[in-house]
């Protein structure tokens, strides 16, 4: 019975063994670089609402590459002590202990490397020391949104909000300031040339992404509500999933405050991720969303991670047909998916010239965008609206764009303003993060902020100094991925 159990177990050890090794290197090779602040996130929060293509991917990928060698060595370490079991007697007993010992020896083994391999392949070393590192950098750079003095125009701006999934300036070409030989994103280039874009007169640039912020849902916090989706691994208030950063203070909140009506579209489940509790919790939106689609009988069947861009724009211009015939003003949001990892959907509206499919998504994503503005300039609330375009982060698809060796160029996510009701007093050659584009968002309206300064953003059209620009882009990346026991107290919970 113990020889039993203990072939159970070199068979279990040798299984978790590959299971580990194929499965991160399978998560690294198809996510990019994943921070440990991610994968905890979301082993914390429910997953419903995934693609599940990417679940199906993996057990495609890595079945056959975790069960082979689990066989063939679970076989070689356990014949030998079924031999001995079987034809050997009393007087091998002794032989036939360091059979087994051996055996448990090498799948230990097996075990130990595999969690080595884990262990360089992450920055989990790193991530432990700064949990047990407390920095006050949060504690003394954060403005309270709730105790800062904005004020409004007496005609309040509408506000639409457009995040552009995985959308880099890394797009532009080179000669625009991107990695491309040639522009994918002709349209969007346009748009960011003719508006407001911090970028410096010749070369378009971007929002840097730091720690905390390189995910959907992290992104759209660090946007909306200026700081950065921070969760210690051995916290659980998301993981009970009741409140979402219960201390926060979001542009949904600020705009609800001042009569707005919030509305976010997703052609997704607006669960995944957290995203829901974000933004009812935090605005009270109303979401429509693949779950909406699904109950009211405009889609009929999941595709992607729901329903595709085409339709998402095209329910978009209902919907904020809908709210301009509304009294109040509104903000509308909205999030779009084809561009996704692995390698984007790619609708029947898409021209297949690029050499990849992600690079056709990519260029077909600039074209929906570019036919949507047209449709909003042409409408009657379009002199009264302020439009933000923004990519929510970099883009998770493995191996683009590898920058050559020594090649300085540091990637951010593409982003400008439409209609903005103020100009920027500098907007070259501006260094921010998606932070910043909180305060600067609530600037474009025409509010007036105390301080120019909310939570961890600058108001971009003041000349106000970002946290980057004082402190430089490692040194404020650096602090925020210590443990912050403010944030801790503050804001993930609320006092």
């Amino acid at each position: 019975m113990k020889k039993k159990i203990m072939c159970t177990l070199i068979i279990i050890s040798i299984l978790l063994g590959f299971t580990a090794t194929v499965g991160i290197q399978w998560l690294y090779d198809t996510f990019g670089n994943l921070s440990m602040d991610e994968i905890i996130f979301h082993l914390k929060v429910p997953m419903e609402g995934t693609n599940t293509d990417l679940i199906f991917q993996f057990f495609k990928d890595c079945t056959l590459r975790i069960i082979i060698p689990t066989i063939i060595i679970s076989f070689i370490l356990i014949y030998p002590i079924v031999k001995d079991l079987r034809i050997l007697e009393d007087k091998y007993h002794a032989s036939g202990k360091r059979t087994i010992l051996l055996s448990c020896c090498i799948s230990v083994a097996i075990f130990v490397v595999s969690i080595s391999d884990i262990i360089q392949a992450t920055d989990i070393k790193d991530y432990i020391a700064n949990q047990m590192n407390d920095s006050t950098f949060i504690a003394e750079e954060y403005i309270n949104p709730k105790e800062t003095n904005i004020e409004f125009p007496e005609q309040k701006r509408n506000l639409i909000y457009i995040y552009l999934e995985s959308m880099e300036s890394t797009y532009y070409s080179r000669e625009d300031g991107g990695l491309a030989e040639k522009d994918f994103i002709p349209e969007i280039t346009q748009l960011a040339k003719e508006n407001t874009s911090f970028s410096t007169p010749d070369r378009l640039n971007g929002a840097y992404t730091l720690y905390g912020t390189t995910w959907t849902v992290g992104a759209m916090t660090a946007q909306s509500a200026g700081i950065p989706l921070k969760l210690s691994i051995d916290d659980n208030s998301l993981g009970e999933y009741s409140t979402f950063l219960e201390g926060a203070y979001s542009i949904g909140e600020i705009l609800e405050d001042n009569g707005y009506h919030n509305f976010l579209l997703l052609g997704s489940d607006a669960t995944f991720g957290g995203r829901r509790n974000l933004f009812t919790q935090h605005g009270n939106y109303e979401i429509w969303d693949f779950v909406s689609a699904m109950e009211e009988n405009r889609v009929t069947e999941k595709i992607w991670w729901g329903y595709t861009d085409k339709l998402l724009f095209e329910f978009a211009k209902e919907k904020i047909t809908y709210l301009a015939e509304q009294e109040e003003p509104f903000n509308f949001t909205m999030l779009t998916a084809d561009t996704h990892f692995a390698d984007g959907y790619l609708c029947e509206d898409c021209e297949e010239k690029w050499r990849s499919q992600y690079e056709n998504v990519i260029s077909c994503s600039s074209k929906h965008v570019g036919e949507f503005i047209e449709w909003i300039k042409q409408q009657d609330f379009y002199d009264n609206t302020t439009i933000v375009i923004s990519g929510d982060h970099l883009t998770m698809q493995s191996n683009f764009f590898i920058q050559d060796e020594g090649d300085e160029y540091k990637k951010t996510v593409l982003n400008f303003i439409i209609n903005p009701a103020v100009n920027p007093i500098n907007s070259d050659n501006r260094l921010y993060s998606t932070m910043d584009l909180y305060p600067t968002t609530l600037g474009a309206l025409g509010a007036h902020i105390e301080g120019d300064r909310l939570a961890l953003g600058t108001n971009l059209f003041s000349d106000k100094q970002t946290l980057i620009e004082e402190y430089g882009l490692d040194r404020v990346n650096n602090e925020l991925m210590k443990t912050s026991k403010f944030y801790d107290n503050n804001i993930l919970v609320s006092k």
